[in-house]
């Protein structure tokens, strides 16, 4: 079993750092180890990091030059054969994270694993899925750091260059990715939500992050003018989507032209140009019927040979892949919006949904976010899935629990072609 060691820093964060502690003491992958770097806090953390000194690996509160020193401090003291960076204030997914990650690598040749990750912000989480182009890596991190697993081996080869802090701010763990990515290391992205961090620090500023990408991205002078004129494609896309006038003109096309003009229109062919026309990824053949609601089509998928039947609610908000061969039947809720029930600010969730190949949702069923429908399984009529469903397993009730299996042999298409719908 392979060791992973976990490296926490903070300063002066009592309101969060037990949190953050917990999470890792949570972790069901039994061989690990914690190491917390504190830059010497005056505001108590100390003393809630002495609470846990029995199981720490190491830890001290003295002075250092900043974040990444202190990330660079906890790495030297590492024994375990992968690193993963868990900030003051972010936490793992759930309790399986760390298995979830292990399990998912398993057998892949890599030196660098990333995964999924939620951004909360002060009253909403918003899903954000990691990119698996790795050639992006030549511009920005397709992930976020705390996202990822890094070789110990390696990660020791690349420190954090804190002299490059004055040039490179807060993008320093991007250099590391970057210098990693320039000399070969092997990427790996794996479909597993790895944190939930915190959006209200620097990191979030979206010029400064522009400015300090493009300095690491061209420091050794390669492609620098196709670099430039990414970086500017890149600006002039936030400032045309922080303008009213531009929300103002998507939510118009979404909601009016798509579910109130393109949805009714009685041609398959027609809508699916329209359709693929503003951005929606359709598979071959596949059918959608009219009356379908989509919320934020953008980030809907939909693969070959599906059919999706009348008066279905998509909600994409989360992210929502739709496999090959899915049927989808009358009145379908699939939602992957949510609040948090007992937040005092009714904290909004976005979490995505993830629909398999062969599956078929019978009539009336809900699917809610954060599930996972396995190969060929079947949601009965009027059933409401709040939890994965395994392959070929039968659901049903509320809330669906498995009352059979289906067989396996599944070579079918789904195909529709009747006039007017």
């Amino acid at each position: 079993m392979e060791k992973i060691s976990v490296i926490t820093v903070v300063y002066n964060d009592c309101e969060h750092i037990r949190k953050t502690m917990d999470s890792f003491f949570s972790q069901t992958w039994e061989d690990k180890e914690y190491i917390v770097i504190d830059g010497g806090s005056v505001d108590g953390t100390a003393g809630v990091i002495r609470e846990y000194s029995d199981r720490l690996a190491y830890w001290c509160s003295e002075k250092d030059e900043g974040l990444y020193d202190a990330m660079n401090k906890g790495i030297s003291h590492v024994t375990g054969d992968w690193i993963i960076i868990l900030n003051s204030g972010d936490v793992f997914y759930n309790n399986t994270t760390l298995e979830e990650m292990m399990i998912a690598k398993k057998d892949k040749e890599c030196d660098v694993v990333y995964g999924n990750g939620i951004a909360r912000a002060h009253s909403q989480d918003d899903y954000v899925e990691s990119s698996e182009d790795m050639r992006l890596l030549e511009y920005c991190a397709i992930y976020r750091h705390g996202c990822s697993m890094v070789r110990t081996d390696i990660h020791k080869k690349y420190l954090f260059d804190t002299q490059k802090s004055r040039e490179y701010g807060f993008a320093l763990d991007y250099d590391v990715i970057y210098r990693m990515y320039h000399d070969g290391c092997r990427f790996v992205k794996i479909p597993v939500c790895v944190q939930i961090y915190l959006v209200d620090g620097v990191s979030n500023d979206w010029l400064d992050s522009l400015k300090y990408n493009r300095r690491i991205s061209t420091q050794y002078g390669e492609k620098t003018t196709k670099k430039n004129i990414f970086f500017i494609k890149q600006w002039l896309n936030h400032i045309l989507k922080c303008n009213a006038l531009y929300r103002l003109l998507v939510s118009f096309v979404y909601e009016f032209i798509l579910n109130g003009v393109i949805m009714h229109i009685p041609s398959w062919t027609l809508r699916r140009i329209c359709m693929k026309l503003i951005g929606m990824s359709i598979g071959k053949d596949s059918f959608i019927s009219k009356n379908t609601y989509f919320m934020v089509p953008q980030s809907f998928t939909i693969g070959d040979y599906c059919h999706v039947n009348r008066d279905c609610i998509l909600d994409a908000r989360g992210g929502l892949r739709i496999g090959n061969s899915v049927s989808v039947s009358h009145r379908v809720n699939i939602m992957t919006g949510s609040h948090s029930v007992n937040s005092s600010m009714f904290r909004t969730k976005y979490l995505p949904i993830i629909i398999e190949d062969y599956v078929w949702l019978g009539v009336g069923c809900t699917i809610l976010q954060n599930v996972r429908i396995g190969k060929g399984a079947v949601v009965c009529a009027g059933a409401v899935v709040t939890r994965d469903v395994a392959p070929y397993d039968i659901v049903a009730g509320v809330p669906a629990k498995v009352i059979g299996k289906r067989s396996r042999n599944l070579e079918y298409e789904c195909r529709w072609d009747a006039p007017f719908t």
